[in-house]
């Protein structure tokens, strides 16, 4: 394997040679093996004073402008803070929603306009059907806010909110035993006319298979036999046999049906009630986790 041997020369050029045998002799080596990379002049980077880049004052002078700008955004963020929790006090939730984007806008480290768009998106924590609407301002809200803010804010919230998810749980349970009285009081019902249905769709299907044997059969023998004693009847049960396919499918669609309607029975919430006892289960446990995130705040998954 070859080595290669890096050397600066005055013109401020890199030559790379190959590092052969002979190379640590004082034999000149072949200049065709010589690799040039060009490297930029430094030197014309430098000001007349010879110095390179920004000085420490101006480096200085430019870091005070940046915390001065940085300063003045926040003393406005600050002001739209105050004029949205104003507007929302006032109960003017779309005011207070645009200010609050505004202030966040201004100023996006602070946790506060962040979950004022979840508060006038939940009415203040009181309904939460919207709350995948604002996501992305609850996640940075629960994220940047301190232990003590998220302390203070679960005294003030996390009461009502426990409330509304023992009344919601409690309304979802009555729902699922009316669910589950309304599918009992028609299990029997359905029962029997599964039943019904099952036996009207064999006699169909039974029929129809004996007149298409009766009418293949006799088919066979009508070559055979002079006159209309074999063609006749024939005929009859084949006609029989087409109209009974009809029946026979009309049949099985219909104990297909009541079957269905038997085994949709037997599961809970299929009802009117179970369906809306699922709605409030779902929204319940929505509500928990707000409450969790309340508590313990949000984990890297942001929930």
């Amino acid at each position: 394997m070859e080595e290669r041997n890096l050397e600066l020369d005055d013109d401020g050029k890199i030559k790379l040679k190959k590092n052969r045998e002979d190379f640590l002799s004082e034999t000149p080596s072949d200049e065709g093996d010589d690799i040039v990379i060009e490297v930029p002049d430094f030197e014309s980077f430098r000001e007349e004073d010879g110095r390179v880049g920004l000085s420490d004052e101006e480096l200085a002078a430019k870091a005070r402008e940046r915390e001065e700008r940085a300063a003045t955004k926040k003393e406005t963020a600050e002001k739209l803070l105050e004029e949205a929790d104003a507007l929302f006090d006032a109960g003017d939730f779309v005011g207070a929603g645009e200010k609050y984007l505004d202030s966040a806008a201004e100023y996006a480290a602070d946790w506060r306009p962040w979950f004022g768009v979840v508060k006038v998106q939940t009415k203040d924590f009181t309904d939460f059907h919207d709350v995948y609407d604002c996501q992305k301002a609850y996640e940075r809200a629960f994220r940047r806010m301190s232990e003590q803010d998220r302390a203070s804010l679960s005294e003030k919230y996390l009461p009502s909110m426990e409330g509304m998810i023992a009344k919601n749980a409690e309304e979802a349970d009555r729902l699922m035993r009316e669910d589950e009285a309304e599918r009992a009081a028609a299990r029997e019902g359905l029962r029997a006319e599964s039943k019904s249905r099952t036996v009207g769709m064999i006699v169909f299907v039974a029929l129809f298979a004996a007149f298409a044997v009766a009418g293949g059969v006799l088919a066979a023998f009508i070559s055979s036999v002079k006159g209309m004693q074999i063609l006749i009847p024939a005929i009859v049960c084949i006609a029989a046999a087409v109209v009974l396919l009809f029946f026979a499918a009309w049949a099985v669609k219909r104990c297909i049906s009541a079957r269905l309607a038997l085994s949709a029975n037997l599961r809970a919430g299929t009802t009117a009630a179970g369906k809306k006892a699922a709605e409030l289960t779902e929204y319940g446990e929505l509500m928990q986790s707000i409450a969790d995130n309340f508590r313990y705040g949000l984990n890297e998954n942001g929930q």
